[in-house]
């Protein structure tokens, strides 16, 4: 007697319990299916409309290895790209060595920034402040 044929005796030997169990794995996977949709519909955000139109484009390794710098200008020179920036991430530490003192940082260039992430809002004397300062 081979596995299949075993598995198919024993699952249809009792029937009703065969399709309670069958019932029930439905039933379970569509109420889960249900919450997850309820729950993304209500707490996920769709985004704006420019953050639609944003490619992101990063090493396939790690989000700390940069591009090679001449990918710049080369996805610069596709059709319909306005802007280009580089985004580089690394780790800071705010005060001490504490892992809640973590929080992310990112180096860029902040003459180009705003011209990718137009989405985002600053008044004009404090984007000049940002532009100028290196420490951000």
């Amino acid at each position: 007697m081979n596995l299949t044929r075993f598995v198919g005796k024993n699952a249809f030997r009792n029937k009703r319990r065969s399709i309670l169990t069958v019932l029930s794995i439905g039933f379970s996977l569509l109420l889960l299916t249900l919450m997850m949709t309820l729950w993304r519909a209500f707490y996920l955000d769709e985004g704006s409309a420019e953050s639609a139109q944003r490619v992101v484009v990063r090493h396939r390794v790690s989000l700390t290895f940069n591009l090679p710098g001449f990918y710049r200008e080369k996805i610069r020179s596709v059709p319909g790209v306005v802007a280009v920036v580089p985004i580089s991430w690394f780790g800071g530490i705010y005060k001490d060595q504490k892992p809640e003192n973590f929080f992310a940082q990112f180096g860029t260039d902040p003459e180009e920034f705003f011209k990718v992430y137009r989405d985002i809002e600053m008044p004009a004397d404090q984007l000049t402040a940002w532009q100028r300062d290196r420490q951000g």
